[in-house]
């Protein structure tokens, strides 16, 4: 859907990653919306340094317990980003999410701690704390590499 310049879209992603999203958009005031692009950026950024983040789809749960829809919207520019994104590693956004929030949830959470100088202490990852492993065992199998 296109409504001036504004582009209505969606994603399926891990009910638990959909989880965090919410929680941390009641928690830091900040849309969903903003949060899911914020994320896919860091990956993007991280991407421009020939980040291998093909092969890292392999660890997302293709069956998890519960698939949720995203529901996003993106501007022209942000289309022209994420379009970029999906062709030169030929996976979809909804993978590429999953991977920045495996890679780069808790960077993420800091920045906004940071920005709104709330204490650290008192935000819970919820289950984030299962995804930390996946990323260690990333990290070590593309040291191999």
């Amino acid at each position: 859907m296109n409504n001036n310049g504004i582009h209505k879209t969606s994603a399926n992603m891990d009910g638990d990653v959909f989880d965090n999203i919410s929680d941390v958009s009641a928690n830091f005031n900040i849309s969903e919306n903003t949060i899911f692009k914020d994320l896919i950026g860091l990956l993007i950024n991280a991407s421009k340094c020939e980040l291998p983040i093909i092969r890292l789809t392999e660890y997302q749960d293709h069956s998890p317990e519960r698939w949720e829809t995203f529901y996003y919207s993106l501007d022209n520019d942000e289309l022209e980003i994420f379009s970029k994104a999906r062709q030169k590693y030929k996976i979809s956004i909804s993978k590429i999410a999953f991977i920045a929030f495996v890679l780069f949830w808790e960077e993420l959470i800091f920045i906004y701690t940071e920005r709104l100088s709330k204490s650290k202490e008192i935000f819970f990852f919820n289950s984030y704390v299962e995804f930390l492993e996946k990323k260690k065992y990333m990290k070590k199998n593309l040291k191999k590499e």
